[in-house]
């Protein structure tokens, strides 16, 4: 009985040291975004369904299980108004948009290093919302309808990036994502005989600073 409460306790013990020799990293950051665009088609005519060009700012927790292996849990919140376009005119509606995922990272240097370059793969979920003002008319309405509503949809997250790390506790990084999500149909609504599809692909340049522990 002994023998295996003793046994049991060093195989605790040895199991907690790899948890405690990872470490930690605890930051912030701001971006610049833009997405691409998808077409909508009504019968011959065409015009373009997406976002403009806006800013965000997101939070992140990761920890390095592995000298050259971690991962990480990000908040990222984005401000990109809604635009439809055709025939020579433009319509925009306010709009943002809130992002959770986990990524893996793969670094390319160890952990102790100064200089860390990383690639960056993950999945989670993404809020698409409609801020603007309704109209009685909205502008472009034989294509499309930009709502006032909120949408959550699934997002692939995919990039790369570098840290830089000149004090034991500190780290700067840099990094760009491609945000992958389908369309969120009940924000923008397709009209009736409209087709609108596929999915949006929204790139982010973030720079940020963390605390490492």
């Amino acid at each position: 009985m002994r023998f295996s409460l003793r046994f049991a306790l060093l195989g605790l013990t040895l199991a907690a040291f790899p948890a405690l020799a990872q470490r930690w990293e605890f930051g912030a950051g701001a971006a610049g975004t833009f997405y691409t665009s998808k077409e909508v088609t009504a019968g011959s005519l065409k015009a373009n369904a997406g976002f403009k060009s806006g800013w965000g700012a997101s939070a992140w927790l990761g920890n390095d299980m592995h000298n050259y292996i971690g991962g990480e849990i990000r908040y990222m919140y984005q401000k990109n108004d809604l635009r439809l376009e055709g025939n020579g005119r433009e319509y925009v509606f306010g709009g943002r948009s809130q992002t959770i995922h986990y990524d893996f990272l793969i670094h390319a240097a160890p952990r102790k290093a100064k200089v860390r370059p990383f690639l960056a793969a993950g999945a989670g979920f993404r809020g698409y919302e409609g801020t603007g003002r309704e109209v009685a008319v909205q502008p472009l309405n034989n294509f499309a309808f930009l709502t006032r509503t909120t949408q959550w949809v699934p997002v692939v997250s995919i990039g790369g990036g570098v840290k830089f790390i000149p004090a034991k506790r500190l780290a700067f990084r840099g990094e760009f994502r491609n945000y992958i999500s389908p369309v969120p149909d009940n924000v923008i609504t397709a009209a009736p005989g409209a087709k609108l599809g596929g999915w949006y692909h929204n790139f982010v340049a973030l720079f940020g600073v963390s605390v490492l522990f």
